[in-house]
Order: C-alpha cells, then structure tokens, then sequence
C-alpha cells in the first residue's frame, strides 16, 4: 500500500474518528491486511505526514503513541486558484447535470466556482458507475 492511499483511508478514518492507535484502530481503518508490517509502515508515514501538517498532534502515553485530531477536519479550509478554462469545463460538467435533472437552483457560474460547486462535482463523479467509465474510454 502506498502512503497516498493509507492517507485516503486516514481520512475517512478521520472524518468519523478524533484518535488513532495502532493498537485499538489499526483494523478500522485496515480491516483485511495482505502484510500488516508494510501497511503499518505505510500509515505511520501518512500519519507522520499528517502530524507534520499540523492536522494531527501525537503524544505517547505509558507505552503507547496516540494521534489526535487537531480540530475536527472540515474545520480546515484549502485556497486554490484555477485558470478560467478549467472554471469553464466545470461549469460546463456541473450545468449539464443540472440541465438533464431539472435542477437550475445549483447551476455554476464560470467566473466565481464556490466550496458548494466542488461538492455538486464530488456527487456528480460519485455517481459515475465504473460501467459507464469503461463504455467512454
């Protein structure tokens, strides 16, 4: 498993979760382990680059080390900037879903893509089944 995809798993982890331990959570988060010495590896790196983020704080406890959130994790916000051609295609992706569902209350302006139109294209790429990915490649 690579650190990227123990991060992944750290998150949703996270987003129900406030601490971890190898000892009490290492099968939440890796229920099935093909090798529990290289996954666990993996995630301490995760965890170790989360720490570094300032997300996670760690702390040994008798013998044990604990990780614990900083903050809830939606409480954290990220600034991005993109070129006006991606702003346009999101739009365009966003504003044909809302033409085929009906639904022009969440239509997207190009000129200003907000936190509530990158959701709508979360939902929008979770609904794309893996049979329709594999029809269009």
């Amino acid at each position: 498993m690579t650190v990227l995809e123990s991060f992944e798993k750290l998150n949703d982890y996270f987003s129900n979760k406030t601490s971890f331990t190898f000892e009490d959570n290492f099968r939440d988060v890796i229920a099935i382990s093909e090798n529990d010495l290289l996954e666990k590896a993996s995630l301490k790196c995760a965890l170790e680059e989360l720490e570094e983020s300032k997300i996670l704080k760690s702390t040994e406890v008798g013998s044990r080390k604990i990780w614990v959130l900083f903050k809830p994790l939606e409480a954290y916000e990220q600034q991005i900037e993109i070129n006006y051609l991606l702003a346009a295609g999101i739009s365009s992706v966003i504003n044909n879903v809302c033409d085929i569902v009906g639904n022009n209350s969440d239509k997207c302006d190009p000129k200003q893509i907000i936190e509530r139109d990158l959701q709508n294209l979360l939902v929008i790429a979770s609904k794309a089944s893996e049979e329709n990915l594999k029809e269009s490649a």
